[in-house]
């Protein structure tokens, strides 16, 4: 009888680890599945490379030819973006992942290809034989190379897109005066606001948050467009902003408004119709009326 008793506890401590070892490795996959999978099958890729560019893709899905000339063709961008940081990542390399299993830009907005940035790593959507990818992925990736990672993803990416210097072919100022005058001047405040309140549109917001970030740049320089980057703002607004960039919410504004007349007072003035409000409001109550 003492001799089965001892054999069943026995038995049991192995059937303990085995149950406890499957239970781990099903918690693992719960959680880490997804990673697991992507990693696997990213593994099983077809590459190319070249000085700062490792390019991949499902294998068959690209010709060696269309990786190694979407290579060689961003690295005259990696230059100069890399030029625009202090060329502080001489030795980076960007890994970008072109994956049809990844989502496609939305119906109502098919020129915009979306995409993801892991460190220096770009995922994007692959769509057909021609590879394509926003100039403003390779501009978030270097930057967190050379200035780490972001305090705030959206400040992130408008960062990126003022470090790239356009926005869909345009100057960035002068796409933001184009907004501005349909929708008329916003403050700091409503750029760091949720699109939905007085900024509806994702990609408004987006625009005149790079431009924001392009006036610091001209005012103080890219080592105040660093801090603002680095500075974790789980929510951003005008208070936590103005502290970590040592000024006033008002004087955000003053300079932001400054910056924005410079470009509006440059363009033809809007028709009639086109919805533009007349008066843009200045700091400290003033207004500045537009050219009827």
């Amino acid at each position: 009888m003492t001799g089965t008793q001892t054999f069943v506890r026995g038995f049991g401590k192995p059937l303990a680890i085995y149950s406890l070892s499957i239970t781990a490795l099903l918690i693992a996959l719960l959680f880490f599945g997804g990673s697991l999978r992507r990693f696997v099958r990213e593994a099983l890729m077809q590459s190319v490379t070249s000085t700062h560019y490792e390019i991949l893709c499902p294998p068959g899905a690209l010709s060696q030819e269309a990786m190694m000339g979407f290579a060689t063709m961003r690295e005259p961008l990696f230059a100069s973006l890399d030029k625009k940081v202090g060329d502080g990542a001489p030795n980076t390399e960007i890994r970008v992942v072109f994956d049809p299993k990844i989502p496609g830009p939305a119906l109502g907005d098919p020129d915009q290809q979306p995409y993801s940035v892991t460190g220096t790593t770009i995922r994007t959507h692959l769509n057909g034989r021609v590879p394509q990818l926003s100039a403003a992925a390779d501009g978030e990736a270097l930057l967190h190379a050379t200035w780490g990672g972001p305090g705030n993803a959206q400040i992130a990416r408008w960062t990126a897109i003022w470090l790239v210097g356009e926005w869909r072919g345009a100057e960035i100022g002068m796409a933001a005066a184009q907004v501005e005058q349909r929708l008329g001047h916003k403050k700091v405040v409503s750029i760091l606001r949720d699109p939905g309140s007085e900024i509806s549109s994702p990609d408004d917001q987006t625009l005149l948050g790079a431009a924001w970030v392009s006036e610091i740049a001209e005012f103080g320089g890219a080592e105040t467009v660093r801090k603002l980057y680095a500075t974790k703002l789980p929510r951003p607004n005008v208070a936590a902003v103005a502290n970590a960039l040592g000024t006033t919410p008002l004087e955000l504004d003053r300079k932001w408004q400054l910056w924005m007349y410079a470009y509006l007072a440059g363009m033809p003035p809007a028709s009639h119709d086109s919805g533009m409000p007349m008066n843009m409001p200045m700091a400290g109550g003033h207004s500045v009326t537009g050219d009827r």
